[in-house]
């Protein structure tokens, strides 16, 4: 069977509010990307597809990636893919001089590659809208290996 088969991308979200609030623990920006070699090669994708449509790179945020990492795990433990309320994140005191927040979640077989995660939001169009936007300037990105061995992916983006 072909891969796509296995695939449930979900819709993108994309918030773009103003706040004033404090900060938590991570910290915004990093001049590093991720340690992890697979976050780091879906880092890398996501920043080729962005180069590709002439959009400069995204910075890597610890704070997004903690976030995305968390709700992977959250939606691996309870088997289903949806988003985050981004509207009550970006107005909680974590998020302070954010404007915009977006998100691409995934879940797929445990084989993916970081350019097949890639591939799949770039062909689903409300994901791919955020990969290119530039009202984002930020990302995030983690994925989780449940249990039964699928991956749960998360792509937090975020203008400051």
């Amino acid at each position: 069977m072909h891969a796509k088969t296995f695939i449930k991308v979900a819709a993108a979200v994309a918030v773009t509010l103003s706040i004033g609030v404090s900060s938590c623990g991570f910290a915004n920006t990093s001049s590093t990307g991720p340690s992890d070699p697979y976050a780091a090669g879906l880092f890398n994708e996501l920043n080729a597809d962005r180069a590709g449509n002439n959009l400069p790179p995204l910075t890597w945020s610890p704070k997004l990636a903690n976030q995305a990492g968390t709700w992977a795990a959250h939606m691996s433990s309870v088997g289903t893919l949806y988003h985050q309320n981004l509207g009550a994140l970006i107005d909680s005191s974590d998020y302070v001089g954010y404007r915009s927040l977006g998100e691409n979640i995934l879940v797929g077989p445990g084989a993916m590659t970081p350019d097949n995660v890639e591939s799949a939001w770039m062909a689903s169009p409300p994901h791919r809208a955020n990969i290119a936007s530039p009202a984002f300037n930020i990302v995030g990105i983690a994925y989780w290996r449940g249990p039964d061995g699928r991956i749960w992916a998360v792509q937090d983006f975020g203008g400051i």
